[in-house]
């Protein structure tokens, strides 16, 4: 936990309101939302099945590593009913690995619906 706590502060505004609501120092950890991004990958380019290659290269790597939150950037795509291929494609990757707990569309400035984030779940020992 301690591990955790250094790597991922939470911020100074919450730690005083913790302090003064008595909390007596236990913290929360933070939401997947709020995790930062350790890694990133930019599928742009690839064909379906050579992001699908790269993508599970990338993850392996990354829980290899420890971790934590990685973003991979698939671009938009056609703007049809179902969006573009490689998204749909890093989506379905993505709900069916072990590997990867939560997901989710980062803020429009970590590029919005042209990108998606994973939390990786930690090995076990």
């Amino acid at each position: 936990m301690e591990l955790y706590l250094d790597r991922y502060p939470p911020p100074l505004s919450a730690a005083r309101t913790r302090e003064s609501e008595g909390d007596h120092g236990r913290q929360q950890p933070l939401a997947p939302r709020r995790l930062p991004v350790e890694r990133s990958l930019d599928l742009h380019g690839l064909t379906r099945e050579e992001a699908r290659l790269e993508l599970g290269r990338f993850l392996a790597g990354a829980q290899a590593d420890g971790v934590r939150k990685v973003l991979i950037i698939h671009g938009k795509g056609t703007h049809g009913e179902s969006g573009g291929v490689l998204r749909r494609c890093v989506q379905d990757y993505l709900e069916a690995d072990r590997s990867v707990g939560a997901t989710g569309t980062p803020s429009a400035q970590d590029g919005g619906t042209g990108a998606t984030w994973a939390v990786l779940r930690q090995r076990s020992r």
